[in-house]
């Protein structure tokens, strides 16, 4: 075997975010490394005229403060599919209304928190009012809407354009033509204000249509790569459909805290991956196991230099009924 020497990361008050991933290939190992190799594997699918690329995200990255690292994701042009969580949608359309997430604390009180009006997510604090204010602005986009009946990914798509001209990511996604998939989008307010308004409108969403949508475009594209944050049903909403196209992630990125003990999908590697088929077993992969909101940006800055020479066209898909 040959070894390669740990050089040890130097760090310097000038250095890009992009200079320090580069020392973390060389000079570290344990996380730091996979986040280094992360990175590169990334670029690997940007470079990969051929590559679809899948950006999967779960968690609660809105209240985190990673709102605008998505959307930047997404306007490098480095994103062909976004598949989300309905909380997601709902903490993203919550500030593109004009509301806005507050520093708490992970050790509060949590029964005065409620009396006051505040819901606490760990260290982050959102107060009722937002969801109200939610509320009444879905409701008056659902009632301009001139269809009624709506893949759920075409819905979100017309319901993105229809929004305010503020940092959004569903709006980005819509003005982009990045198709945004959210499987789950019963298990949100989101969700639950479609549901409300469809009780005295005509309003259908078809979330099982996606599904032939999803699976079209994994068998479609010839490479297909991945960046998963937080595993749960966006993570292995691409892996199924990669698992019934029989043709594998080429390349793919998984960013998560869990672990692969209890079995859940979160946590489960993307080695195990292979053994059913979600991910070639010749594919490019690396596990970050690292808090998103701190590797995320990293990847961000790190990419984003290494994009600034390069160009890269998001792939258009049709939409099917």
């Amino acid at each position: 075997m040959k070894l390669e020497e740990i050089h040890h990361v130097k760090v310097t008050p000038e250095m890009t975010l992009d200079q320090l991933v580069q020392e973390m290939k060389t000079g570290a190992g344990f996380g730091a490394k996979h986040l280094a190799r992360a990175t590169e594997i990334f670029m690997d699918m940007v470079q990969d005229k051929d590559c679809t690329i899948f950006f999967t995200v779960a968690g609660a990255m809105i209240p985190g403060g990673m709102k605008q690292v998505l959307i930047d994701f997404l306007e490098l042009g480095v994103v062909d599919v976004l598949i989300v969580t309905g909380a997601t949608l709902t903490h993203d359309l919550i500030e593109a209304f004009g509301y806005k997430h507050f520093h708490g604390s992970a050790i509060a009180d949590d029964e005065a928190l409620s009396k006051e009006g505040l819901n606490r997510i760990y260290n982050v604090l959102l107060p009722n009012e937002a969801y109200e204010m939610l509320e009444d602005n879905i409701q008056a986009i659902l009632s301009q809407s001139s269809k009624s009946e709506f893949l759920c990914s075409e819905f979100l798509a017309d319901f993105g354009k229809s929004l305010p001209d503020k940092p959004s990511i569903l709006k980005v996604a819509a003005d982009r033509d990045i198709p945004i998939f959210c499987p789950a989008i019963a298990d949100s307010v989101l969700g639950f204000q479609l549901w409300m308004y469809s009780q005295s409108n005509p309003l259908k969403v078809d979330i099982l249509g996606d599904q032939k949508r999803i699976i079209d475009i994994a068998y479609e594209s010839k490479k297909k790569g991945a960046l998963i944050v937080g595993g749960g049903t966006p993570k292995h909403y691409v892996a199924l459909a990669m698992q019934v196209t029989s043709k594998g992630l080429d390349y793919a990125i998984q960013i998560t805290t869990d672990r692969p003990e209890p079995g859940g999908v979160s946590g489960a590697s993307l080695q195990e991956a292979i053994s059913w088929k979600k991910v070639d077993a010749r594919a490019e992969h690396v596990d970050v196991m690292c808090d998103a909101t701190i590797a995320l940006p990293i990847m961000l800055g790190a990419i984003s230099s290494r994009m600034e020479s390069k160009s890269r066209k998001n792939k258009v898909f049709p939409v099917y009924k």
